[in-house]
């Protein structure tokens, strides 16, 4: 004699269609309160328009400080060309290329990993920017509106990486 077949339902998010236990009382997946009332269902969809928010609120900051990554890039490059021209520093030109290359290839990388990606074209910069001033130490305050300015974009990209981070 064979033993009886058990059969299980198999109960899925209402949110989405992830396979739950009956038992739960949220979604492991979603947070979708399974066994909760109207108003903690109304809750979970406040909660997930008001991250969407923030979400696409930190993408903005991120594309900006992306940007301004490629403009770093530009402006280097270019400021190695005037120099080359100018002193026929060759050295200095490839210098100023890899940088370029270097803020680009954040600027891209950004896309995929934005948090990392900002940190360290914010080190990268912060590191130039210091290196310059020991070297030659009138460059510091020379220009210091940008300085500022790159510094305030890159940092509003990192933190809205980190709140995107913390979201998902």
């Amino acid at each position: 004699m064979e033993a009886p077949e058990i059969t299980t339902i198999t109960l899925t998010c209402i949110h989405c269609d992830t396979p739950i236990h009956e038992t739960y009382m949220f979604c492991e997946e979603c947070g979708y309160p399974l066994k909760g009332s109207e108003q903690d269902v109304a809750k979970f969809y406040a909660k997930r328009v008001m991250d969407k928010r923030k979400t696409n609120n930190a993408e903005e900051k991120i594309k900006s400080a992306r940007n301004t990554l490629y403009v770093m890039a530009g402006i280097i490059v270019v400021f190695g060309l005037f120099l080359f021209y100018k002193n026929a520093d060759i050295s200095g030109l490839i210098i100023n290329i890899i940088v370029g290359v270097i803020y680009v290839l954040l600027g891209v990388w950004s896309k995929q990993r934005p948090l990392i990606a900002l940190l360290l074209g914010l080190l990268l910069y912060v590191t130039i920017v210091v290196v310059t001033a020991i070297a030659e130490p009138h460059t510091l305050l020379s220009g210091v509106i940008w300085k500022v300015l790159i510094i305030a974009y890159l940092a509003k990209g990192i933190y809205s990486a980190s709140l995107i981070n913390k979201v998902t």
